[in-house]
């Protein structure tokens, strides 16, 4: 019977890990549960899924006693983190007796949770590969979050739009790592240089540069966590491993996420990405971001719509609400050019405009019908001329509007 003495900063750590993973609900109560398996060197195993998701996490234990068991992983989290202890050195024990109960004890607190035996617990699949390639985990997080938002809702009809698209590119001799996200009304692209070491005939190389959808789900969960180091990425015709390396003592023993992918063939996002002809206008971003935020107050709530009024050195927005009333206001940006409005999705525009971290925007349009796009602007970058007339320009990031009829 499993037996073991753990410290609560430890499992807590591992068991925050499950629970974004295991089902509160579904059609097998299993899933709700953690398997919780006991290891070579005083280790403890944590495995929770969804059937699409796994999670694995490894922690230092003591073990009196090796063994596995599965139980409900919110109970089991709960209950371990309302011990008021101010140290999070405290040692907790868990015990599975011979009635397969678990006891959860510390001083005079004393839990019981029902288990569920181990062989209904879903096989994880979980495998081994030379052929990958690593990243910061910092660099794919900050990826990720600037296109994330872009997807499509899970119940959308079209599965391969509720996920991220990742694709090895290569521009003058360097590789980049490329996420791009749409929900076929707007499109986010950022994009990093890596240093790519893998093998580049066959495996993991012709699927990056044929590119893969990975679903939000695993991507919302990775992203939460606050991690440094490098990230491996496994990746084999239906599934992806992310593997954060070196968290253990022991060797292969490190937090893993495992996912199938999407199938189905990602969108040609390079027909919407700006082209010449564009008329372009600079605009701090702080303030079109509050300036969007507040005008849309009004906005109606299916819709989301403001409008967008170009004019020389000005940008007027404006929503209105015929049942509520309508917002205006006025910014001075840097342009010059023909006036021209555009009606656009606000919370579109926000969820973007908060991710970017530099002081302007680059905001590029050219009809009512084509779509607006925005970028970071950096002062010392080319031309706008120049920029058109390279098609590898693309920049860091890139976000994509599809305009709203009249």
């Amino acid at each position: 019977m499993l037996n073991f003495n753990i410290k609560k900063k430890n499992f807590i750590e591992c068991l925050a890990l499950t629970q974004g993973i295991s089902e509160k609900k579904g059609s097998m109560p299993i899933i709700s549960n953690v398997l919780i398996e006991s290891e070579d060197n005083n280790l403890i195993k944590i495995s929770a899924t969804d059937l699409e998701i796994s999670i694995i996490a490894y922690c230092n234990a003591e073990i009196i006693s090796e063994g596995k068991t599965t139980v409900n992983s919110k109970k089991l989290f709960n209950i371990i983190k309302e011990f008021l202890e101010d140290s999070q050195n405290l040692s907790i024990n868990f015990k599975e007796n011979e009635n397969g109960i678990a006891v959860i004890n510390y001083k005079k607190s004393i839990f019981k949770l029902t288990t569920v035996p181990v062989g209904d617990f879903p096989n994880i699949l979980d495998f081994k590969s030379d052929d990958s390639f690593s990243i910061e985990f910092k660099i794919l997080k900050n990826l990720i979050s600037k296109v994330i938002f872009s997807t499509a809702a899970p119940e959308d009809t079209k599965r391969n739009l509720t996920g991220v698209y990742f694709v090895l590119t290569e521009t003058e001799g360097k590789d980049y790592l490329r996420l791009v996200a749409t929900d076929g009304h707007r499109l986010s692209l950022a994009q990093n240089e890596i240093n790519y070491h893998g093998g580049k005939n066959g495996g993991i190389y012709d699927l990056l540069k044929t590119g893969i959808i990975i679903p939000k789900k695993v991507l919302s969960e990775i992203i939460k966590l606050d991690k440094d180091g490098i990230i491996k990425i496994i990746i084999n015709s239906n599934n992806v491993i992310f593997e954060f390396e070196n968290q253990a003592e022991n060797a292969g023993k490190n937090t893993k996420f495992i996912s199938r992918l999407i199938e189905g063939k990602f969108p040609d996002y390079n027909t919407v990405l700006p082209k010449d002809g564009y008329k372009i206008s600079i605009i701090s971003t702080k303030k079109l971001y509050n300036s969007i935020k507040m005008v849309s107050l009004l906005a109606e709530e299916k819709s989301h719509s403001i409008e967008l009024s170009f004019n020389e050195n000005n940008l007027a927005i404006k929503t209105v609400n015929t049942n509520v009333g309508e917002g205006n206001d006025e910014l001075e940006i840097n342009y010059k050019g023909e006036p021209i409005s555009i009606k656009l999705n606000s919370r579109y525009i926000l969820d973007f405009i908060s991710n970017i971290n530099e002081e302007n925007l680059k905001v590029r349009f050219n009809t009512i019908y084509t779509p607006l796009v925005i970028e970071p602007y950096i002062a010392s970058e080319k031309t706008a001329k120049e920029d058109e007339n390279n098609e590898n320009s693309i920049q860091n990031v890139i976000g994509v509007f599809m305009p709203m009829r009249y």
